[in-house]
């Protein structure tokens, strides 16, 4: 008997359909959109034809230049009814953005993703935050298929655990994360020229964005606390775009003393997003769940109905209490 929740039962899931559609989280990253396109070759490898890949936002820089990304389109474009929707590193239907209106809300949905999350939606659900990035699975989904990655689809994968590893430098790397990217370098990726497009190249608005938010930084008097904040304004004054902003705040963590670093984003007077980087000394989910967020210990998030300035007063609040707790 097949166990559920697990990647033989979504692979028998594969076998008996013939339609799918593939999405992500809002503000995709490389984990996102790397392990969508690498899942979209495997179900082509298996014959599959009616594959639509839908986000509610663009593919970010660094993932322009991968194999068939032009084939993700946006919310605005008409969605057929399929046998399965997957949603990747993603664990709740309110995470997909715009994308979530657009699906019927009966459709059968497969959940893949590495995030923890104690009621994630989905009829197949594989949630294991032992996993370094989403991309890892869908490696081990060929594996388990007796599928070999082409170099395109390992060029995604690539791209999906580097971005969600931070090239093997964060925590969550393991000795699974190497064995999957030995497979993935063996079928022909370039790792020096894939961590140059990836971590080494910018548009001039994320450099000037990046300027930006590195001026505003902020340390707490203890040193153990950095900020920064990003208003709607930059965007257009700088030509960045909100997937700008991936990583930036990892500079305030980066700081000698600094345990967690946050960046506040104002999307509107009564809304504002929240991004947490730590050290291993420090559990960034808690923080985030506290305000209905989530992710992983060393990178987490929130959307708060507060403006700046309250959001920025009650997280800093939230976390100078964490540590007091936690000390």
């Amino acid at each position: 008997m097949i166990p559920p929740n697990s990647l033989d039962a979504i692979l028998e899931a594969f076998r008996s359909a013939t339609s799918f559609i593939l999405t992500a989280h809002i503000n995709p990253d490389g984990d996102a959109v790397g392990s969508m396109l690498a899942l979209r070759r495997l179900l082509l490898q298996w014959g599959k034809e009616e594959i639509h890949c839908v986000l509610s936002n663009v593919a970010p820089e660094e993932c322009q230049w991968l194999p068939d990304v032009e084939r993700i389109v946006g919310p605005d474009v008409p969605l057929p009814s399929a046998d399965w929707l997957i949603m990747l590193d993603a664990s709740r239907r309110t995470r997909l953005g715009a994308v979530a209106d657009k699906l019927h809300p009966s459709m059968p949905m497969i959940t893949i993703d590495h995030h923890a999350d104690d009621a994630p939606h989905g009829d197949i659900v594989l949630v294991d935050p032992s996993y370094g990035a989403c991309g890892e699975i869908i490696a081990e989904l060929y594996q388990q298929a007796g599928l070999v990655p082409d170099y395109e689809a390992a060029l995604c994968l690539y791209v999906a655990i580097i971005t969600d590893t931070g090239s093997f430098q964060f925590p969550n790397t393991s000795a699974r994360t190497h064995r999957l990217v030995a497979d993935l370098l063996a079928a022909g990726v370039d790792a020096g020229e894939v961590s140059g497009r990836v971590f080494h190249t910018m548009s001039r608005g994320r450099f000037t964005l990046m300027v930006r938010v590195l001026q505003r930084l902020q340390i707490s008097g203890d040193g153990r606390i950095a900020w920064s904040e990003v208003f709607p304004g930059d965007f257009n004054e700088t030509g960045a775009r909100p997937e700008d902003l991936n990583n930036l705040i990892n500079y305030g963590r980066d700081i000698d003393g600094v345990e967690v670093a946050v960046l506040f984003r104002s999307i509107d007077p009564t809304t504002t997003k929240i991004s947490l980087r730590a050290r291993p000394s420090f559990n960034a989910i808690p923080v985030a769940a506290y305000f209905d967020g989530g992710g992983h210990p060393g990178a987490a998030g929130a959307t708060l109905n507060m403006s700046l300035g309250e959001a920025r007063r009650a997280i800093l609040t939230r976390i100078q209490d964490y540590m007091g707790e936690t000390t």
